[in-house]
This record gives C-alpha cells, sequence and structure tokens, in this order.
C-alpha cells in the first residue's frame, strides 16, 4: 500500500512496473469465459504507448485531453497515458441508446470548445463524425488505432519539479442533468489525500480485491472503482456499466471467480440485482470472500439491502458485509 504514500498518482504506477512487473494489476471483463489479467508491466508499456502518441502530436503538460471511448482497455490507459505526461484527463461518457444523439453531440462540443481540450482520443468508428462535429474548435481527434503498439523504447513519463503534488491530474464532470455538466478540476495532492483517506476508513490492504461495474466518467467508478485500487496497488476487475445492466449476474459471477472482497453500488443495484437474478444463475455460487458491499451515490433505503440480504444470503453474503458511505 505504499503507493498511497506518494505524492503523485502515476509514481506508484510507475514503481509496481519496475519492482513487480508480473503483479495484476486489472482485469477487464468483456466476456466471462476470456479473462486475462493485465500485469503492471504491461499497464505500464501500454499507459506510454499512449503518452508517447499524445506527445507525437504535441500535446504536452496542463493540457487537457478528453477521452470519449466505452468502457474498455484502451480507456484505462489513454487515462493514465495522459497522466503520464501531466497532461489533464477527463472521461466523457460515450453515446449510447440511451442517450438523445442530438442533444450528446451537442453537449460534446460545448465542452470540448468551452474547456478548450487540446485533443479528443476516441475509437475509430467515431473518429470521423467527431471530427466534423469540431471541425470548428482547435482540438485535435486521435483514434485509437493511432496509437502504436506498446514498445520498451517508448519515452518514460515526464519528471516533474517538486510541486508536482498540486498539478491538475485530471477534470471531472457533473451529471449534466439540471444543465450543461460542470467541470470539477482535482489535484494529485487531492485525489491522494481523499483516497488515503478513505482507504484507512475501509481498511483497505493488499489481500483484497475490487469488483466493480461503475461508470468512470462518474465519481464513485472513476474514485472508488478505478483510481484508488490502481495506485494502492490492489488487483481490480473491471466491466462495461451497459453489459452488467443487461445481465447483472456477471458481478456475482465474477465476485465468485475472482473472490471478490469490495464492492461499491447504488441503491437502485440493489434492487436490480435482486430482482433480476435466477436461481439457476446462482448454481454453485459463493459470495462469502466479500467484506463490504457499500451503497453509494443515492439515498440508502433499508429495505433495498433488506431484500438484497434476503435474496442471496442463502450463497454466503453476510449481513455485515452491507455498508453506506
Amino acid at each position: 500500500m505504499d503507493g498511497l504514500n506518494s505524492k503523485t498518482l502515476i509514481e506508484p504506477v510507475i514503481d509496481r512496473a519496475k519492482s513487480a512487473p508480473g503483479s495484476p494489476v486489472y482485469c477487464f471483463l468483456e466476456d466471462q469465459r476470456d479473462a486475462r489479467w493485465v500485469s503492471a508491466g504491461e499497464f505500464h508499456l501500454q499507459n506510454k504507448a499512449y503518452a508517447s502518441a499524445l506527445q507525437a502530436i504535441g500535446v504536452g503538460p496542463d493540457d487537457l485531453v478528453i477521452l470519449v471511448l466505452h468502457h474498455s482497455v484502451e480507456l484505462l490507459s489513454a487515462f493514465w497515458g495522459a497522466l503520464y505526461l501531466g497532461a489533464i484527463a477527463s472521461i466523457f461518457p460515450f453515446l449510447t441508446e440511451k442517450l438523445d444523439p442530438q442533444i450528446y453531440m451537442e453537449r460534446v462540443h460545448t465542452l470540448v470548445a468551452h474547456e478548450h481540450a487540446r485533443v479528443v482520443i476516441t475509437f475509430p468508428e467515431f473518429k470521423d463524425q467527431l471530427s466534423e462535429l469540431l471541425s470548428d474548435v482547435d482540438c485535435r481527434i486521435l483514434s485509437t488505432a493511432e496509437v502504436p503498439l506498446p514498445a520498451d523504447d517508448n519515452p518514460e513519463p515526464a519528471s516533474w519539479d517538486g510541486e508536482a503534488d498540486q498539478k491538475l491530474a485530471f477534470l471531472q464532470h457533473s451529471s449534466g442533468t439540471t444543465g450543461l455538466q460542470k467541470g470539477v478540476a482535482l489535484t494529485h495532492r487531492a485525489v491522494l489525500e481523499q483516497i488515503r483517506a478513505y482507504g484507512q476508513t475501509i481498511h483497505l490492504n493488499e489481500q483484497d480485491v475490487i469488483v466493480s461495474w461503475l461508470p468512470l466518467y462518474h465519481d464513485m467508478g472513476l474514485i472508488a472503482g478505478f483510481v484508488m485500487p490502481i495506485v494502492a496497488g490492489v488487483p481490480l476487475v473491471l466491466m462495461s456499466p451497459f453489459q452488467w445492466v443487461r445481465n447483472p449476474k456477471i458481478l456475482l459471477q465474477a465476485v465468485d471467480r475472482f473472490k471478490g472482497t469490495l464492492c461499491w453500488l447504488p441503491n437502485f443495484a440493489y434492487n436490480h440485482l435482486a430482482r433480476v437474478v435466477r436461481p439457476r444463475d446462482l448454481e454453485g455460487l459463493n459470495l462469502g470472500s466479500l467484506r463490504a458491499v457499500i451503497n453509494c451515490s443515492e439515498p440508502v433505503r433499508l429495505d433495498s439491502h433488506q431484500r438484497f440480504l434476503q435474496r442471496f444470503a442463502p450463497y454466503g453474503l453476510q449481513e455485515e458485509t452491507l455498508a453506506t458511505c
């Protein structure tokens, strides 16, 4: 857990890649049958590849890098690659069938222009559409297909001065339910202080395994379900929120398969899991490894906890596991 005592978010990622390159960092579950852990060494090389691609098009320290990517390994390394440069990363929601395309594109244009983003990283199939949308904005569009394969000879991350912890790390946006999303700028120091304090409160330790489906453009998913485990060196199992909503049993199966110990859920998820997951999907499942399922981001309802406990207690879920935040 030494990473929580660092000055910047990237230091522990780089240190772990050098001291324990084979140690597991995360597993991104695109398919329950095809799960592969990404090691610290691999993650470092992937991050350097994105940092190198950004640097090649003129991105430098303090430039804003916006990520319009669905949940994927590319999103994870694009985020950390921007941080490696000393740039400011910002994850935008990705266009889905639940969003109005016109309103979504208008918001992307407004935010990119208003925040003076230097570059937007997106998938190849979305590049032309974004290029047309942002044709009147001084902003580059970088496709993930244009990022070179990870290689040892990619330049090392930039070294920073003694004020590194005061540099902006990333920009986080509000949900935009009452108007245009508001950007909140977070420094390395602020994020590290938060995850240090929170890690102590929940007794985060090296035996933990965090399992999460939460969106990375929301606070709970971004901090507790992404930045904290990466920095602390706690193994992380991730899945797409859209895949989880359609097939919620995959969260429980991941907890069983990877012996997950920590999970964060908004209140609606307790009801969704209790209501939708079928008995046949629970055969042989063991949720006894969980030591905390933490209710966050929405008003917490006792009846949701009771319904969840009643449904999954036969599979090892303990009452003391249910927590709030």
